[in-house]
């Protein structure tokens, strides 16, 4: 008995198992998305550590201004002055947080 053996070819060109490559990552891409950069609940983290930072920053200049104006027995001028200096730190403190955020999501 005869036996034969086929060699097989394949029938597609080396440009073409590329294509089917390309096609099978981006089916498995569909399949599982990647995350976000966007994501609902990092912006709304963001956000709420940006105000959380402000109103902290004025807080403390108005309870140091007001603790300073009254163990002086003088008008409001500390609490005046500490309440901008509490308002600056704060913006100071949004600013860097958002410096960190977007160096975080451009690397």
């Amino acid at each position: 008995m005869l036996c034969m053996i086929e060699i097989m070819t394949p029938f597609e060109s080396p440009d073409s198992s590329k294509s089917i490559q390309n096609r099978i990552n981006a089916a498995k891409e569909e399949l599982n998305p990647r995350a976000s950069s966007t994501d609902p609940a990092t912006s709304a983290y963001l956000a709420w550590r940006m105000v959380i930072d402000l109103v902290t920053g004025v807080g403390v200049g108005v309870a140091v201004g007001y603790g300073l104006d009254s163990l002086f027995g003088i008008t409001p001028i500390l609490l005046s002055i500490f309440t901008l200096l509490g308002f600056a730190a704060g913006i100071n403190l949004m600013l860097r947080t958002a410096k960190e955020y977007q160096s975080k999501n451009t690397n």
